[in-house]
């Protein structure tokens, strides 16, 4: 397989969700740079309502882009996430949430190799809207937090200046990868001693279940009469990520919560 076709098929497993956006302009702009990188089509999470994906200004941003808007996709942020294993959020501002923070160089290093490593790694990218960000709430659905190193009097950038920044990088973080990967990629000897020693972090779609699976027993102890029930499940959600829990040994922690379920009723 050529590099550049090698190198398509691991940008197609990596995500874009943009939360809140509002301005079509932001849209077209965003639509460019991920063709530009041959990344894939954004997802997109409670657009404005007079955001309209085919509206003229989306369509003249996007310039020789325009086909990328039939591929648009609207969803709910726990289903555009739920098929990733890993999934980042980005941010300007510093939150007190303690999920980990990690830096850009660190973050496209670690999907690189995790790519590189695992056939049916998939990755997500979260951006918050133009005005407020991602919320607090959003950003524990992700796995690491990342933030830009911008000047300090003013470190916000524009979206779709964010979104090229970040797949540019991923592509050039990749393609390098690749090349210097060339024999791991090649000798399978070598490949599966790496997957014997390093065990793939569960999919978004298993860690839901066991959330909810934390939650509804808590609801069946009356856990939540008391305090911010918004809160404790925010907790929830961070010890969740803050483990790094395998695939294995969530669906484990699923059953032992369910027979206790069981066991109470």
């Amino acid at each position: 397989m050529e590099i550049n076709e090698l190198l398509s098929s691991y940008l197609k497993k990596v995500h874009w969700a943009f939360v809140g956006l509002t301005h079509p302009g932001n849209l077209g702009a965003i639509l460019r740079a991920l063709k530009n990188t041959g990344c894939s089509s954004p997802i997109l999470i409670d657009p404005a309502k007079d955001l309209m994906v085919n509206s003229p200004q989306v369509l003249s941003r996007a310039s020789h882009a325009k086909e990328y808007v039939h591929d648009v996709k609207l969803s709910e942020l726990e289903t555009a996430l739920e098929g990733s294993n890993m999934v980042i959020g980005f941010t300007a501002r510093d939150r007190d949430i303690q999920i980990p923070k990690i830096s850009f160089e660190e973050t496209l290093k670690s999907v690189s190799d995790s790519l590189l490593r695992w056939e049916d790694f998939h990755v997500s990218f979260v951006f918050g809207c133009e005005k407020s960000g991602l919320s607090n709430k959003q950003l524990s659905r992700c796995t690491g937090v990342c933030a830009f190193d911008l000047d300090e009097e003013y470190p916000s950038l524009n979206i779709s200046h964010a979104a090229l920044l970040v797949a540019y990088f991923t592509r050039n973080t990749i393609k390098k990868a690749i090349l210097r990967n060339n024999d791991y990629l090649h000798k399978n000897h070598r490949r599966n001693c790496s997957l014997a020693t390093i065990k793939k972090p569960a999919s978004q779609k298993t860690l839901y279940s066991l959330e909810r699976s934390m939650i509804h027993l808590g609801e069946q102890i009356n856990f939540f009469k008391q305090g911010n029930r918004e809160k404790s499940e925010i907790k929830m959600r961070r010890w969740i990520i803050n483990n790094k829990i395998e695939e294995e040994d969530a669906k484990l922690m699923i059953s032992f919560f369910s027979e206790i379920r069981k066991e109470l009723n």
